[in-house]
């Protein structure tokens, strides 16, 4: 993871409303499937550590806290600042070519992971990985605001919003298989005669293609005018206070809305980081077939999420869907409580795998509508900023909250196998009831927002 309207442009100002007019249907898909595939990727680059947990144990003499920090504070707290900073050049500077040079420095941070010989090192670079991280939703999701009107940008963003189930299920079906097949003696003994770990090539491989990808992108994909923008302004980006009085002064219902989601992305966070160890402590497994099984589940629980958001937001107005999405929003959460509480605790692994999958479907609704409200409602050079604040108070509190606490919490009850269950489960059962209740007073508060894009919206769009 908005009402008021921009002021209208001078007189004889023109309006940069081309996008309504320019680029076929097919353009802009291939623009939100590529970022897509962007924002999938930089989720298998982070996510792939919760496969690795147990080699980075053994092999740099790690905690469970200490492991709880690199998923969680140590990476977040990088990402939710940098994101602060990145977010006036998404409202005012060239989208496209700030992702790229993202999607390339990521990439390369991830690999650099592999040649981590304690934790200090390996905390470095993964700071590297979520500092690059940090643009790449707000501008993606600035640029979609500006391809399409209001009623049509959930579609794309939740086409966007599938990286993080895609790219996690990728995290743990691939790194799991990749661990495997390192592991495996003729694998391992030629990497020992490299003087290389298979946790070290895992890293190698998941992080280095990120180049080619951020080529792709800078070669393929032309910055958008941005919509609603009078050609006089086109340098201008309103001040920081002005976008803070724009989102907690005259939207009532930011306030909830926004903390809904850090709560809800504090139980996405605190599952990413220790499921797959949970599954590997109290079912005997390895990782390699933890990573087979979560991996498929993941995915689909998350794409089926995805696509049913889309789905039960429907034909909407662009002035009703507002409200309809923190609606649904709130209804996902709802069904998350039980599923939260019972998914850690279930004594057979096939019960387990399935509640998990059902904690997937219900959060990926709620991750599919987040960044809606702030695209349709804030004002156009606004929106990079707005959604910036949303992804710091996600990762400073909920990446850096949730993983730590899982693991302070199993540490203290001193139990390494029921110890971490009932901690995601207190965790998370608390994480998804605050979410249900914020975004049911956000639903209730927002009868006054108005939608900042639907004036400019071609007629007939």
């Amino acid at each position: 993871m908005h009402p008021n309207q921009p002021a209208a442009p001078a007189m004889g100002a023109p309006v940069n409303d081309e996008n309504d007019d320019t680029g076929s249907l097919s353009s802009h898909a291939y623009v939100v499937l590529l970022f897509f595939i962007c924002f999938a990727f930089s989720y298998i680059d982070r996510q792939v550590v919760s496969i690795l947990v147990q080699p980075l144990k053994s092999s740099l003499l790690l905690s469970d806290t200490q492991i709880g920090l690199l998923q969680g504070a140590a990476f977040t707290l990088c990402y939710a600042t940098a994101g602060v900073f990145v977010a006036r050049l998404v409202d005012r500077s060239n989208r496209v070519r700030l992702s790229a040079a993202c999607v390339a420095i990521w990439a390369i941070s991830t690999a650099m992971c592999g040649t981590a010989s304690s934790f200090g090192e390996l905390l470095v670079w993964r700071a590297g990985t979520a500092i690059a991280e940090a643009a790449l939703s707000p501008a993606a999701l600035s640029i979609f605001s500006d391809l399409f009107p209001p009623r049509k940008v959930t579609r794309a963003s939740s086409v966007f919003m599938l990286g993080p189930y895609v790219g996690g299920g990728v995290a743990l079906l691939g790194g799991g298989a990749l661990l495997g097949w390192a592991a495996q003696p003729s694998t391992a003994a030629w990497l020992a005669q490299q003087g290389l770990q298979p946790w070290q090539m895992v890293f190698f491989v998941v992080g280095l293609p990120g180049l080619a990808l951020a080529a792709v992108l800078l070669a393929s994909v032309r910055e958008p005018a941005r919509r609603g923008v009078s050609a006089n302004q086109a340098e201008a980006a309103p001040p920081i206070s002005e976008v803070l009085r724009e989102l907690f002064v005259r939207n009532r219902f930011c306030l909830p809305y926004f903390f809904g989601y850090v709560a809800l992305i504090l139980l996405f966070y605190s599952h990413a980081a220790w499921y797959p160890t949970l599954l590997i402590r109290n079912f005997g497994l390895s990782a390699s077939e933890v990573g087979k099984m979560t991996g498929p589940v993941y995915m689909l629980g998350g794409i089926a999420g995805v696509l049913s958001a889309s789905l039960f937001v429907g034909k909407v107005s662009d002035r009703g869907t507002l409200r309809k999405v923190l609606r649904i929003a709130c209804g996902a959460a709802t069904l998350l409580v039980p599923a939260a509480f019972a998914a850690p605790l279930a004594p057979a692994l096939s019960l387990s795998l399935a509640l998990y999958g059902l904690c997937a479907y219900a959060a990926s609704i709620v991750m599919a509508l987040a960044p809606v409200p702030l695209q349709i409602a804030i004002p156009n050079r606004m929106r990079g900023r707005a959604v910036a604040l949303l992804v710091f108070l996600t990762n400073a509190i909920s990446g850096g909250l949730g993983p730590f606490a899982v693991g302070s919490i199993n540490e203290w009850l001193g139990n390494p196998k029921s110890g971490l269950a009932i901690a995601l489960a207190v965790v998370g059962t608390t994480a998804a009831a605050t979410s249900a209740i914020l975004y049911f007073i956000a639903s209730k508060r927002c009868g006054q927002a108005s939608v900042a894009g639907a004036e400019q919206a071609a007629p007939g769009e």
